[in-house]
């Protein structure tokens, strides 16, 4: 019977979190503004101080890449760090609006753009399977904004405050997002990102008349992100288990038929007859091999009549298997005498079992 196939070796899926990865990501950016103008006089006149505030909102895409690395400082738990850089296209333009403060009015317009977003966080992630990260971060936040704000009053006394200034803003951002391994180096990820700049805040300067009094504008800056990426990690999957070796079958032990002889004698008898034709067909039943007939002797005799008794009954043994068809040049026909007892006994014992004559089959 032949022995069982092997079962297939299990799949063996490794940490795809744990190491380097860089990957891409996309998404929306919307962000909310509110200008605040500080103004302590109109025309050069003091004593007057007003406080106007504009709150505006506005929404882009933006889309780039990011990099990172994540160690794994126990089975479920994950410490990284990630730094990612986004081209964005955020426009807080047209925000305007009127007002009437102290008897004037005051008509305003203010605008925010920005055409990037960088941050570097810090990450602490929770793997409840192989395939899957949740996570929450937080970090760093800069970006290019730009800002103008114009104002126009009327009324009791006319002025029209103007400015703008660009440059990078930096503050910090928080969020949380999750991770799904598609492969063993792909991963798909969603995120949300609440992101705080800071305040941009600079003097604007009256249009109608040259004063030396102050007025100030500033708009802070708060934005949240929602973006999907893709991810490649780095860290090579494992090898996979080497093929369960199949152990060879043992070797199939070798059929051995003993004919025994009376004593002093090297004449088959009836019964050795009856063992010599089943040596003979299992012979024949199976692949031509080199067969082994070998002749001994009792004890009871001279060592030098003993060997050439035992080489009488191996010849006649080997005679009578090439009768039943066993070609003669198969056989190794040899006598041993009375060495090798099967039984072993003192010098001059006549022991039935050592009168014997071997057929050995591979």
């Amino acid at each position: 019977m032949p022995p069982p196939a092997p079962m297939a070796p299990p799949m063996v899926m490794g940490d795809i979190w744990q190491g380097f990865y860089a990957g891409v990501n996309g998404g929306g950016l919307f962000g909310n503004s509110t200008a605040t103008l500080t103004t302590n006089g109109i025309n050069g006149n003091g004593g007057n101080t007003f406080t106007t505030n504009q709150h505006f909102n506005g929404g882009g895409a933006l889309g780039g890449g990011q990099i990172g690395y994540n160690f794994r400082w126990n089975p479920s738990w994950l410490l990284g760090i990630e730094t990612d850089f986004d081209g964005a296209g955020l426009s807080n333009n047209g925000g305007t609006g009127t007002r009437t403060i102290g008897g004037l009015t005051s008509t305003y317009q203010v605008g925010r753009t920005q055409e990037w977003l960088g941050t570097v966080r810090g990450r602490l992630g929770w793997t409840p399977s192989p395939t899957w990260l949740t996570y929450v971060t937080g970090g760093f936040s800069y970006a290019q904004i730009d800002s103008s704000f114009a104002n126009q009053f009327s009324g009791t006394s006319t002025a029209s405050l103007r400015g703008s200034k660009s440059g990078v803003s930096t503050g910090y951002n928080v969020g949380a997002g999750a991770e799904f391994a598609v492969s063993p180096q792909f991963s798909i990820k969603a995120e949300y990102l609440y992101v705080n700049l800071g305040t941009i805040g600079y003097n604007v300067a009256n249009d109608t008349v040259r004063s030396t009094l102050t007025n100030h504008v500033s708009f802070d800056n708060n934005e949240n992100i929602f973006r999907v990426g893709l991810n490649y990690h780095f860290n090579q999957p494992p090898p996979p288990p080497p093929p369960l070796a199949i152990p060879a079958p043992p070797p199939a032990a070798p059929k051995v038929f003993i004919v025994f002889f009376d004593w002093d004698k090297d004449t088959i008898t009836p019964e050795g007859h009856a063992i010599i034709q089943q040596a003979a067909d299992a012979y024949k039943a199976g692949a031509p091999v080199q067969i082994q007939v070998t002749g001994y002797t009792d004890r009871s005799g001279s060592p030098g009549y003993n060997q050439r008794l035992s080489e009488r009954r191996a010849n006649n043994v080997a005679r009578a298997m090439a009768a039943l068809g066993v070609p003669r040049d198969q056989m190794i026909v040899a006598g041993r005498g009375e060495n090798d007892n099967r039984v072993p006994t003192a010098d001059g014992v006549r022991e039935p079992q050592n009168r014997r004559v071997e057929i050995v089959e591979p």
